[in-house]
């Protein structure tokens, strides 16, 4: 069977699979083995808007209402849940304060996300990664 073929954009990755590479990415960046943040809602949903303030692929997957008092990307919250549910991050007891990622995720991005994303999009993905790392270890 052939390997997927890289995509110039990411029209073909879905939400979820750009978070999840963001996390992995992230955790990768951080060295750690077990990569865990604090991941209330409206913490993510700052550092994603101001993440898609500078990078195009995650003001592409993630938009954000500015209806309300704060901008809001109801997709970034059910990609949240999804991946979640999927088993890819948890939610540490007993408060849920902090998201981790589990060993599946970088299972997933490596063996199904990566290959669909071309190198442009693969070196966008990893600048974010970094920014996000560094506005939940501060």
């Amino acid at each position: 069977m052939a390997a997927p073929m890289p995509v110039s954009d990411s029209a073909e990755t879905m939400p979820d699979d750009i978070l999840a590479a963001i996390l992995t990415l992230a955790e990768r960046e951080s060295g750690q083995d077990r990569f865990r943040f604090k991941g209330h809602d409206y913490d993510l949903q700052r550092i994603f808007k101001e993440l898609a303030d500078k990078f195009p692929i995650v003001r592409k997957h993630f938009v954000f209402s500015s209806t309300g008092p704060l901008p809001y990307s109801p997709v970034l919250t059910e990609s949240v849940s999804r991946l979640q549910l999927s088993g890819l991050i948890g939610r540490e007891n007993p408060d849920f304060e902090f998201l981790f990622l589990k060993p599946s995720a970088a299972k997933y991005f490596d063996q199904e996300i990566r290959g669909r994303l071309g190198p442009a999009n693969l070196a966008e993905l990893q600048a974010t990664a970094k920014e996000f790392y560094a506005r939940v270890s501060s």
